[in-house]
């Protein structure tokens, strides 16, 4: 259930409901949805917004989580009719490395971009619809996020992975297995031992 924006102004003052940025959250706090009636038909309007999105759905690939806090700050405006969202996302991810699996964590700021739109399937594929009036900050934020995120993350561009008899951590120093040579090559093998 969503607490409108009335509701939520007269629950506390005029002053703090600034600092909602005409935004809406459900009384869990686990989606932002931003109210954009008073910029929908005012080319030049603008709709601002500062806040921690819930990155939990965001883990894909090489994330395993999104520590806490993340943060989102941008605006929605209204240029000459199309509703554009820009928002700066900063997160620390918890990664896995694709070749060690050692886990590490990785800052990442994104800037995500993205328009809007009020019609049905079909007009703008690349766009996200309003819900009424509304907009789902955190869906746009997530599905961004994760559409601009590497699957396989690597904890140094040098790593040089597990051995693949033994398993040990390369990085740690070589391990104690032998080089298997391409059996097409070990004929050359022979003029190395000489």
């Amino acid at each position: 259930m969503c607490i409108d924006y009335n509701t939520l102004c007269s629950a506390k003052s005029i002053a703090l409901c600034a600092l909602h940025y005409k935004a809406l959250v459900n009384s869990a706090g686990e989606i932002m949805l931003l109210d954009l009636r008073e910029i929908i038909g005012v080319p030049g309007g603008i709709v601002t917004f500062d806040y921690e999105p819930d990155m939990s759905e965001a883990a894909y690939g090489s994330v395993i989580r999104i520590n806490k806090p993340s943060r989102a700050a941008g605006n929605v405006t209204n240029n000459a009719g199309v509703l554009t969202f820009s928002a700066n996302v900063d997160a620390n991810c918890l990664c896995v490395c694709a070749r060690c699996l050692k886990e590490f964590e990785y800052p990442v700021q994104k800037q995500v971009l993205a328009d809007l739109t009020e019609g049905g399937e079909g007009e703008n594929p690349d766009g996200y619809f309003l819900q009424g009036d509304k907009v789902d900050a955190d869906e746009i934020i997530i599905t961004e996020f994760i559409q601009d995120t590497d699957e396989r993350m690597l904890c140094d561009e040098d790593c040089a992975g597990l051995c693949e008899e033994c398993g040990s951590d390369l990085n740690d120093g070589p391990c104690s297995c032998k080089t298997k040579v391409d059996p097409r090559l070990a004929i050359l093998e022979q003029f190395l031992d000489d």
